[in-house]
């Protein structure tokens, strides 16, 4: 009998977490969209620092990563490439976007302390996304949206695919900036509580691929206020 070892146990947990979630998009014909992420000059950051570190580095980056993603979005790392993997159900490309932005932004601003060390870390991120799948097979997704850091000028911070370009280039009917100014709004007329009561029956009826986009935008005006929950 051959013994199963944690790394295959851990990559055999990913696959069927990602199968489950692309066949939820499938059946209820949500989008789905991903970030593939490296560190920019990985090569020369690794000779400078050591392999060991450069793992502790992309763990240190994974954990910043969680505070971000939502509890039914995939964070997957690979340890051989040092590469990262969000996947993120129910959510279009507007709202991956979103994130990368976010993720872009956040990195810039930190530095990152491993023994004698302070790195300033450099974010590469590859966006691809559909609005509709044509079935479950995550393959052709993953391989497409890894394949655009390694095709692409390693200078471009954000990269997207020409399916993420189209999507992005279409009228995005919800503005970020429109839902922050009504969500003002209502706190100003009513309070953090009165706000709340009134979001809740709201929310309840929502389908659930539009209550994603809502947490996407909130997540969004969460980190443009000057709040605690911008600073985290």
């Amino acid at each position: 009998m051959t013994a199963v070892t944690s790394k295959s146990r851990a990559e055999s947990h990913n696959q069927l977490a990602i199968e489950q979630a692309l066949s939820l998009c499938l059946r209820h014909q949500h989008p789905v969209t991903l970030l593939a992420m490296d560190v920019a000059e990985f090569e020369n950051l690794r000779a400078d620092i050591g392999e060991a570190r450069m793992e502790s580095l992309v763990s240190v980056m994974a954990e910043h990563l969680q505070q971000f993603k939502r509890c039914e979005d995939l964070l997957i790392i690979n340890p051989d490439s040092h590469r990262m993997l969000v996947i993120l159900p129910a959510t279009d490309v507007q709202g991956g976007h979103q994130l990368a932005r976010r993720l872009l932004a956040r990195f810039d601003e930190d530095v990152i302390q491993l023994d004698e060390f302070q790195i300033e870390v450099s974010l590469r991120i590859a966006l691809h996304g559909y609005e509709t799948l044509e079935d479950a097979d995550p393959s052709p997704l993953i391989n497409a949206t890894l394949a655009l850091l390694d095709n692409t000028n390693p200078e471009e911070s954000l990269v997207m695919s020409e399916s993420a370009r189209q999507a992005m280039a279409r009228p995005h009917p919800h503005s970020t900036d429109t839902l922050a100014a009504g969500l003002l709004a209502k706190v100003r007329r009513k309070g953090d509580s009165g706000l709340l009561d009134t979001l809740k029956p709201a929310l309840s009826r929502l389908p659930e691929s539009e209550r994603m986009k809502l947490v996407d935008h909130l997540l969004d005006l969460s980190t443009r206020l000057d709040s605690g929950l911008a600073r985290h």
